[in-house]
């Protein structure tokens, strides 16, 4: 008897299933592609083979938005396709890829398979052979199954371009024995994670060409002053702080990126440094990079998207770390060291240096289109 109701409850859950699958409310696995700026170029079912992701080389026209027109000779399992004006040639199992225009030979880590008598490529094909054989540089979200295609100049430096010339200031929250920040169920600290993120992005940016000033190195305890002191004192060029954040809720979780819009302060405002202009005294506030700091806000809120679910939201407030900056100005919060999710991922060494490489883009990006519009802005006034 009771043999007959667990066979029926079985038979019963399958059915609901199969009626779930069959009017779309169960949805299939899929990889999302996605343009340098986040957009969908196409979102494509994946066959998991053997714990690794396969695409159906069928959607190669899809996801490139052109005729790849991909040839499969399925007696010799051979699969030829033509991409960036070079024909590619492989064989299903095996890790070679040949480039017969170039001579070349290319090896991927995963070979493409025929499954279920389809011929299909590793996810890996588009980061380990693309950017080899076109000026395109490919990243790979595996917790979120998202790629991301990006021309090559849109973030690799130049060695000519004036971003050399740049300071960039970034100010890890906290520090000290006293001033730990906020604190996960683990034991992690707010201080150590943005150190942790700082000093990643300072070792970036020596491929970048701009210079990374910390407001602190170590964990040592700086008080705000102290900061906005020695961010002003070298005249940097950007301000970015860094902090994580804490709610009562534990369900609270992502980033969230703040700008200083000092609309509405109900406080005094205090004085502010002087700057000297050519013929006279300019005086300085955070509301004049208002417009910059948006501009970095959002190109950070793009790179950042890449790595989360949700959009990451941007905040306009009255903020008094970022009041008395005299550079424009964002604080980026991590996550939430009260959620657990959000508190492993930052306790994560990998997480923490795809972090610094998402906000190194950022930095680049802003850098190069604000040196870009400095140069247009002197080209119109010499004329």
């Amino acid at each position: 008897m009771w043999l007959r109701r667990d066979k029926s409850i079985s038979v019963l859950i399958s059915t609901i299933f199969l009626l779930l699958l069959t009017h779309g409310i169960v949805q299939a696995a899929t990889v999302r592609f996605v343009d340098k700026e986040g957009n969908t170029l196409a979102e494509v079912e994946y066959t998991l083979y053997q714990q690794a992701i396969y695409i159906p080389v069928e959607e190669l026209n899809a996801i490139f938005k052109s005729d790849i027109s991909p040839l499969y000779n399925r007696p010799r399992k051979q699969l030829t396709i033509k991409l960036n004006e070079r024909e590619l040639v492989l064989l299903m199992g095996r890790n070679t890829v040949k480039v017969p225009e170039d001579n070349q030979t290319l090896t991927l880590s995963l070979p493409p398979r025929a499954i279920d008598g389809k011929p299909m490529l590793p996810i890996i094909f588009f980061t380990e052979i693309l950017p080899s054989i076109d000026d395109v540089e490919v990243l790979y979200n595996p917790n979120l199954q998202r790629i991301r295609f990006m021309p090559k100049t849109a973030w690799i430096p130049d060695p000519d371009d004036e971003t050399q010339e740049w300071t960039i200031v970034i100010d890890p929250g906290h520090g000290g024995q006293e001033d730990i920040g906020c604190k996960a169920q683990s034991g992690l600290l707010e201080k150590d994670v943005v150190l942790n993120v700082a000093r990643e992005i300072q070792k970036l940016s020596k491929q970048y060409g701009y210079k990374i000033h910390l407001t602190r190195e170590s964990d040592v305890e700086k008080t705000r002053i102290q900061r906005v002191q020695s961010s002003n004192r070298i005249r940097g060029n950007l301000f970015l702080s860094l902090h994580c954040n804490a709610s009562f809720s534990k369900k609270q979780n992502g980033m969230h990126i703040f700008i200083n819009n000092p609309n509405g302060m109900l406080r005094f405002r205090t004085l502010a440094m002087p700057t000297f202009g050519k013929n006279k005294l300019n005086l300085r506030t955070q509301s004049n990079f208002l417009t910059q700091s948006k501009e970095f806000g959002t190109i950070l809120q793009k790179e950042m998207n890449f790595m989360t679910e949700e959009p990451i939201p941007i905040s306009e407030l009255p903020l008094i770390a970022l009041d008395e900056i005299y550079m424009p100005a964002i604080l980026l919060e991590l996550g939430y060291l009260t959620n657990n999710d959000d508190a492993s991922l930052l306790a994560d060494h990998n997480h923490i240096k795809e972090l610094a490489t998402a906000i190194a883009r950022a930095l680049h990006t802003y850098t190069m289109k604000s040196s870009q519009s400095s140069d247009m802005t002197d080209a119109v006034q010499e004329e």
